[in-house]
């Protein structure tokens, strides 16, 4: 299954929202938002991690571009996932504040680490690795990878109880299947088309995961409570992503973006209803 690449994105850290899977019992000042991504510096990709407003770069392999995908607080240190290459191949890693720890992949293909999550001082994260003829779905505790089943991604990690959960999709006979595996075993979520799950969060003993699917002409924003879809809309929607999920009191709430016929707009759900978010979009 080839990667799938999506221009544009949303984190709503601010909020609690993030692809990056939120810490409900963190103890960090909560006005800081830490957002992770990179930048050009007129030469190649630079990994990095903004606090508030400050940024922090991070090192790939000083030649080659890098990216940082997801960023985790715990315990005053700053977590971070990513990858760079290293001429030949994308190489998975994550940042312990700046310090890096490369992960392994098959050691001859690109890897890529997605989302990060700390735990009882374990850092986990999750990806995907090529093996020549595929996407193996995977997740690392600590440098120790697990594989999970599927051709396919696992884009999202929550860790609960001691168990891991990830999300993601995998190549069906037919359709592209979204998922979440708890440990190792994988269970597919409700679509009857092609969808993707992009961000897990665990309340109660229930999982949800946010995604979208395709409803015969378009993706359209959703997520799912257990196996049992719900779809989010609003006026004015042509197609649309959710690319995050928290749980509060009860309430989900997802963030992501909607295209309207002529722009992009960022957009977060309460429950399913949709509030549009400040900013510029892509003009068709």
């Amino acid at each position: 299954m080839k990667k799938l690449l999506i221009g544009l994105s949303i984190s709503l850290t601010l909020i609690g929202l993030s692809r990056c899977s939120a810490s409900p019992e963190s103890t960090e000042d909560s006005r800081i938002v830490y957002t992770a991504g990179s930048y050009n510096n007129g030469l190649r990709q630079i990994p990095c991690y903004w606090a508030g407003t400050v940024r922090t770069d991070l090192a790939g392999d000083g030649t080659h571009s890098a990216t940082a995908m997801c960023v985790y607080v715990s315990g005053g240190t700053v977590y971070t996932s990513g990858h760079y290459g290293d001429g030949s191949k994308q190489i998975p890693c994550f940042w312990t504040g700046t310090t890096r720890t490369d992960l392994p992949g098959d050691g001859t293909h690109d890897s890529f680490a997605e989302s990060i999550f700390v735990s009882a001082g374990t850092v986990y994260i999750s990806g995907f690795y090529s093996n020549g003829s595929g996407y193996i779905p995977c997740y690392w505790a600590g440098t120790t990878r697990t594989d999970l089943p599927g051709d396919g991604e696992a884009r999202s990690i929550s860790v609960s109880g001691g168990t891991v959960y990830t999300a993601g999709f995998y190549a069906g006979v037919q359709k592209i299947i979204p998922c979440c595996w708890i440990g190792t075993t994988r269970t597919d979520l409700d679509s009857e088309t092609n969808a993707y799950a992009y961000s897990i969060f665990v309340s109660g003993g229930t999982v949800y995961t946010a995604g979208y699917y395709y409803n015969g002409s378009a993706f359209m924003p959703c997520y799912w409570t257990g196996t049992a879809r719900i779809d989010l809309a609003g006026e004015g929607m042509t197609l649309g992503y959710a690319y995050s999920i928290f749980v509060s009191g009860g309430t989900v709430y997802t963030a992501g973006y909607y295209y309207n016929g002529s722009r992009f707009i960022p957009c977060y759900w309460k429950g399913a209803t949709r509030t549009d978010l400040a900013g510029n979009g892509d003009e068709s």
